[in-house]
């Protein structure tokens, strides 16, 4: 098949993944967060499919880009199209990219998508995306990764108000939908007339097939977090607040902090040091994947205390390694990836006593920690196991091609 992939991808990570032509120069930088688009462009590229990349990009002046710019690879055909810096403010000569919902985004999207004319599209994110490619008249697949509902409600402010009418658009079209969790899925039901099936985010072989944590993790007793944003959704401030009391009970314990918000003297470090909670506290910022991969191999646990998430890729990565995760008993999407708590440590996350409790548990029980890492590596392959994902979601773009079948129907029998 000809398959466009439509979503956030990463330059580096296509040129880490993907031989291109260095006649072109080297990739815009793309769009920020984990590779997990590029570990799905690289299984249906090794099943033979002819795939684009195509995602957008901020940080490019967009007079660089527009209406895009193709890069040519020996497996794969890459397009970055132009996204205005701001959201509601103008910039290079143009307005907000909100004030009219991304729609200079979504043409550049769907001029990318004109040029390489796929045979079916699978587009991420229900936003300039999905919309993008549902306006392209080409069959597609999307796949949801977020509650909009949810995350206007954590994160109440005029742009993710704006966002959420926009999903609520999209949603409202889409004919072939999926979700990459169970609580998602229920989210969504009432926001759209297709049937949603459940396929999990994927996770790369050599991840998987890692020598997993080494065998100093227990003793090194360092815990790490992995959070973007430092916002009430992702609950940074409670976490701080629990490791601190945790330290009470052991004062060599570390904790070391990725992402954004989190850079040395960034708001997270700042805040900390206001309330005296800095002691002990690594603030690391947004760091390379391979780097924070390698430093879950060499932790006690990964502390994850976000209030909602829908197929968390920080905690299916420390699974997939052995690292034991302590996250959220009530946040969505948590418990199901950590198999109701028999493959990793559920929580309170709203009361930084209980997740210090958990903290000075783990710590002292060594064959618990032992089994959490086994069941979670286990957990792991059961879900994210990248062959199985790819192979569902290859049967949905042929059910997507066969519109007169139900979507659970022809993918069935795809």
């Amino acid at each position: 098949m000809r398959i466009a992939l439509v979503g956030p991808f990463t330059g580096p990570s296509l040129s880490g993944a993907f031989a291109f032509s260095e006649g072109a120069g080297p990739l815009p930088p793309g769009y920020p967060g984990a590779p997990l688009m590029t570990v799905l462009a690289q299984a249906l590229v090794e099943r033979g499919h002819q795939v684009a990349a195509i995602s957008t990009d901020y940080s490019t002046p967009i007079a660089e880009l527009e209406p895009f710019r193709a890069f040519t690879g020996r497996d794969i055909k890459a397009y970055f199209c132009p996204q205005r810096p701001r959201s509601f403010r103008g910039a290079y000569g143009r307005r907000g990219r909100m004030l009219d919902f991304f729609k200079y985004e979504r043409d550049s999207l769907r001029a990318a998508i004109a040029d390489f004319a796929p045979e079916v599209i699978h587009a991420h994110w229900t936003y300039e995306f999905v919309w993008a490619a549902l306006d392209s008249g080409v069959p597609t697949l999307a796949t949801a990764h977020d509650s909009p509902l949810k995350v206007v409600r954590f994160t109440p402010n005029m742009y993710r108000l704006w966002r959420y009418f926009m999903a609520r658009r999209v949603l409202a079209r889409c004919t072939h939908l999926t979700a990459v969790s169970p609580d998602l899925e229920r989210d969504l039901r009432a926001l759209t007339p297709a049937r949603i099936e459940v396929v999990a985010n994927p996770i790369a072989n050599p991840i998987l097939r890692s020598p997993g944590c080494v065998p100093q993790a227990f003793d090194s007793k360092t815990l790490m977090m992995v959070l973007n944003g430092w916002t009430d959704l992702k609950n940074g401030a409670t976490a701080l607040q629990g490791f601190a009391q945790a330290r009470r009970s052991d004062p060599a314990l570390r904790l070391v902090c990725f992402g954004s918000g989190f850079e040395a003297q960034g708001e997270a470090q700042r805040w900390a040091a206001a309330k005296g909670l800095a002691e002990g506290v690594e603030f690391r910022g947004p760091t390379p994947h391979a780097q924070i991969l390698e430093t879950m191999r060499t932790c006690r646990a990964l502390l994850h205390p976000s209030r909602w998430e829908a197929c968390c890729m920080s905690i299916a990565e420390a699974m997939s390694v052995g690292l034991p995760v302590i996250a959220g008993e009530a946040t969505d999407g948590v418990p199901w990836q950590l198999d109701e708590g028999r493959a990793g440590v559920l929580t309170d996350v709203t009361q930084a006593a209980t997740m210090a409790a958990s903290i000075v548990a783990l710590g002292r029980d060594r064959a618990r920690w032992q089994a959490l890492s086994q069941a979670g590596r286990a957990r792991a392959h059961a879900l994210f196991a990248v062959d199985p994902v790819v192979d569902r979601y290859v049967a949905l773009y042929a059910a997507a091609l066969a519109p007169s079948a139900p979507l659970h129907l022809a993918a069935a029998q795809a």
